[in-house]
């Protein structure tokens, strides 16, 4: 009887080990997958094409700039024109990435943004005057992924240090 029951619980230990492997062979190959969907949309932000980058969402993705006073932007083309805008603002843009962290669909990214902006542009409900002089902006990205592509992006800029490299930062009328 006691054979019976080793044989048991080796078999279990096995079943057990193979489980494991298998898991954590799938958490490498979905950490593989999460690292490439990411390389790849960076590549699209740095081709500066807002089709490229749209094109990597879903049609129902979601574009929500933390500012008070933006509004998230829903659909492909809503946000293509919405990155279209911020590279038009800001036609220098270029990103430093200091921190990745990956989970199963989504990764946080924490990056800075160098910023020249050739003339006044308005985010949410501030309309800034640059200095012409260039500065770094840090952000942070929360990117969720669905079917391999972007199906929400959340973005947090530090407003501060945009408002103290501008020579004005005028607050706009809150619309009606």
């Amino acid at each position: 009887m006691a054979f019976g029951r080793n044989i048991v619980l080796v078999a279990a230990l096995a079943l057990a080990a193979v489980t494991s492997q298998s898991a954590a062979a799938q958490t490498e190959r979905a950490s593989a997958t999460m690292q490439q969907l990411v390389a790849n949309y960076a590549a699209a932000w740095g081709s500066r094409a807002p089709d490229r980058i749209a094109a990597l969402h879903t049609p129902d993705t979601v574009f929500d700039l933390r500012i008070a006073g933006e509004m998230p932007q829903t659909g492909r083309q809503a946000v293509r024109e919405r990155f279209a805008r911020i590279l038009r603002d800001n036609p220098g843009y270029a990103s430093t990435v200091t921190k990745v962290e990956f989970g199963p669909d989504f990764v946080v990214i924490e990056y800075r943004i160098a910023m020249n902006p050739p003339a006044p542009f308005v985010l949410g409900r501030v309309r800034y005057v640059p200095t012409a002089e260039p500065y770094v902006v840090p952000a942070i990205d929360v990117i969720r992924f669905r079917d391999g592509l972007v199906s929400e992006k959340v973005t947090f800029l530090d407003v501060d240090t945009i408002r103290t490299n501008s020579l004005t930062a005028d607050a706009m009328q809150a619309p009606k």
